[in-house]
C-alpha cells in the first residue's frame, strides 16, 4: 500500500533564518559536540539548510567563532562600578568569565592570538576598565592590564578545554586540575624526588598537590590583581 503524499503545507515551517538562529545553533553544536564540531555545514544542518545560506550573516567560520565568543560574554554578569568595592568585582567579574567559558568547551580558545572586539566583549573590559581606574591605575597602567587579564581568562578556560570534550563536565576546572595531575603523576613523582638535590620541592609535596581548582583560580585572580594595584581597597 502507497503511503499518502504529504503536502509540504503540512510539514512544519521552519523558523526563518537570522543572525540570532546561526548563532543558537552554533551554540548548541558547540555545547553538544564540541570546538572541533563547529563549521559552517554543521551549523547550517542543524538549522536545516545548506551552508550557503550562512554566508548571509556570518563571513567564514572565524567570523562565526566570534559571534559564539561573544554570545557567551554575554551571559557575564555586570555591575556598575563601584569604587568602594572594585577589587571585589573585578574578581568576580573575572571569575564569572572564566565559567561561562568554561560551560562552552574550547570556546575560550577564540580569545588567545587575536582581540575579540564583539559588544558584549567590549563591555565587560569597559567595566574592568572602569574598574582598574577606580583602584588608581594610571589609564596607561590600566589599558594593558586589561591585556592581560584577557589572556589570563583566556589561558585558564583553554587549560580547562584542552582534551575538547563535547560536553562540559559539571566543573571543568576541577577536571582539568585532576587530569593533570594524574596524567604526570606528580605526587608521586614529587615524593619521589631526592630531597638533598631538592629541598623545597621535597619539603613542600603536600602544599604543591593540594587544594581545589576554585581555591586555585581564586588565588591566581588575587595574585594578578594585587600585582596590579598593590594590596589597597574595594
Amino acid at each position: 500500500m502507497t503511503a499518502p503524499h504529504r503536502s509540504t503545507r503540512a510539514r512544519p515551517a521552519k523558523a526563518p533564518l537570522s543572525a540570532e538562529a546561526v548563532v543558537s545553533a552554533g551554540l548548541r553544536v558547540l555545547r553538544e559536540e564540541g570546538l572541533a564540531a563547529v563549521t559552517m555545514r554543521r551549523v547550517a544542518a542543524e538549522l536545516d539548510t545548506g551552508p550557503a545560506s550562512l554566508y548571509v550573516y556570518v563571513a567564514h567560520r572565524e567570523d562565526l567563532l566570534l559571534l559564539l565568543h561573544d554570545a557567551v560574554i554575554a551571559t557575564v554578569p555586570l555591575q556598575p562600578v563601584d569604587a568602594g568595592r572594585w577589587r571585589t568585582q573585578l574578581a568576580s567579574t573575572i571569575t564569572a568569565a572564566v565559567h561561562a567559558l568554561n560551560d562552552h568547551p574550547g570556546i575560550g580558545r577564540v580569545s588567545l592570538g587575536r582581540i575579540p572586539t564583539g559588544p558584549a566583549w567590549a563591555e565587560m573590559f569597559d567595566r574592568i576598565l572602569g574598574l582598574l581606574l577606580a583602584a588608581g591605575l594610571p589609564r596607561q597602567k590600566a589599558a594593558w592590564n586589561c591585556d592581560l587579564i584577557a589572556m589570563y581568562i583566556g589561558a585558564v578556560a583553554y587549560e580547562a578545554s584542552i582534551h575538547d570534550s563535547p560536553a562540559a563536565p559539571p566543573d571543568p576546572l576541577q577536571q582539568a586540575q585532576d587530569r593533570r595531575h594524574a596524567d604526570s603523576g606528580i605526587e608521586e613523582r614529587l615524593t619521589a624526588l631526592d630531597p638533598g638535590r631538592y629541598p623545597h620541592l621535597a619539603a613542600s609535596v603536600t602544599e604543591l598537590t593540594s587544594g581545589s581548582a576554585a581555591e586555585r583560580l581564586a588565588n591566581g585572580i588575587d595574585v594578578l590583581i594585587t600585582g596590579m594595584v598593590g594590596g589597597s581597597g574595594g
